[in-house]
């Protein structure tokens, strides 16, 4: 019995789909193209780090080309993205991480047209499923566009937590879990916001179209697809990290709403770019908010994850420890200071952070989300902390690791 709902046969299908679409000529040319238009912008200022420029292209390529694999709305399919190169059911899948993808999130991808009816099935595999916000985007790749957004907190479930969603250009009359399509309507992204990766899985989902379609998209088609939203998208991309990198360093600006950048209209965050030389460490302070997902992380020059299955480069509400007066400390610093919460650079010397806040409680005031960032010398941090901090020894930061591999390796288990 398979129990990992993303080991499924339309995940490999399109897996496959996509490595074939790169492997042909026009989109080898795409390529080339891509290159050119990251280098001429990305190649100079992130020049300490062009070891890690090809993998960010392969990815980047890759993260276009599923897009493109699973984007027939007549013959839609549920399929995860987002992910870093692994292994399974013995082949070797690129990655496809871009534009500061989090950790946390398990992503997924369902086409759908406006005019067409569908009819969205889902179930949960753990016993406390995570909080999933289903976004309806819009085929405009230079600025992504959410046209509705259903978040899981505002959804009605059956006893056993099965549900349903609708989703078609009529609006809900009264339907429960529906979303209502509109013109430019491409597809819907579905992030299911993991807090324990070792207890908690995406929930179990499949689509169906109810109304005829108009035959299956053809491979030429595809790969049209493909080369349209990966050339366009360099500029959005290349937005997505200058929001980060293009700020003053180690001056992170006060928590917003993502809606402006194509993010969830629902969550707060913030970003900031930041420069550490080897002796140099930051203190983070922030509260809740009364969010119940919250996650930091930091990112390469060029916005993709670092390595947060054998690092703590990132931090979530269920890996991070609270100081003794509810609120959270952090540091971020090149060695490991002896706190529960170091956030992990990687030995980078510049990195972007990003901090959100969302899946706010309903039906109560909660505070706004605030964050304070102060720049220290590392050989200073023990009495630059504030009191109540948590602090870590060796061998439970070996533990606390171990356990993020773990939590990581699920993902990809192939039962």
């Amino acid at each position: 019995m398979v129990t990992n709902p993303l080991a499924t046969e339309a995940q490999r299908r399109i897996e496959d789909r996509a490595m074939a679409l790169l492997a042909r000529s026009d989109l080898q040319r795409v390529r080339g193209v891509v290159t050119m238009l990251w280098k001429n912008v990305a190649g100079w200022p992130a020049r300490d780090q062009a070891d890690r420029f090809d993998n960010m292209i392969d990815e980047y390529m890759f993260h276009h080309a599923f897009r493109a694999a699973n984007g027939d709305p007549n013959n839609p399919e549920v399929a995860r993205f987002m992910a870093p190169a692994h292994r399974w059911f013995g082949r070797d899948v690129p990655g496809s991480r871009w534009a500061g993808d989090s950790p946390d999130f398990i992503y997924r991808t369902i086409p759908i047209a406006h005019g067409g009816r569908y009819e969205i099935r889902g179930r949960p595999t753990c016993a406390e499923p995570p909080t999933v916000n289903y976004s309806l985007m819009a085929d405009n790749t230079a600025s992504p566009v959410t046209q509705a957004l259903l978040d899981s907190l505002d959804m009605e479930f059956d006893h056993d937590g099965s549900f349903v969603i609708t989703v078609d250009d009529t609006p809900a009359a009264g339907r429960p879990n529906h979303i209502q399509t509109k013109p430019g309507a491409d597809f819907i992204m579905v992030r299911d916001a993991l807090g324990d990766w070792n207890t908690q899985s995406a929930n179990a989902l499949t689509v169906t179209r109810l109304d005829p379609g108009h035959g299956a998209k053809s491979e030429d088609a595809m790969a049209q697809h493909c080369a349209r939203i990966a050339l366009d998208n360099v500029y959005y991309s290349y937005y997505c990290t200058q929001s980060g990198a293009g700020q003053p360093p180690n001056d992170i600006r006060p928590p917003m709403s993502s809606a402006a950048f194509g993010g969830m209209a629902t969550q707060a965050g913030t970003k900031g770019n930041l420069q550490l030389g080897d002796g140099d460490a930051l203190i983070v302070r922030s509260n809740a908010a009364g969010a119940q997902f919250r996650n930091l992380m930091l990112t390469d020059a060029f916005h993709m994850s670092i390595d947060y299955w054998n690092r703590t480069s990132s931090f979530n509400m269920r890996q991070m420890a609270a100081d003794e007066d509810g609120d959270f400390t952090f540091v971020i610093a090149h060695r490991d200071p002896g706190v529960h919460n170091w956030i992990d650079t990687g030995g980078l010397e510049r990195v972007i952070f990003g901090q959100r806040w969302q899946a706010f409680r309903r039906d109560t005031d909660n505070p706004d989300p605030w964050m304070n960032v102060r720049q220290v010398r590392f050989d200073e941090i023990e009495r630059e902390l504030p009191d109540g901090v948590v602090r870590i020894d060796t061998a439970s930061r070996a533990e606390q690791i171990a356990l993020r591999r773990t939590g990581f390796v699920r993902r990809f288990a192939e039962d």
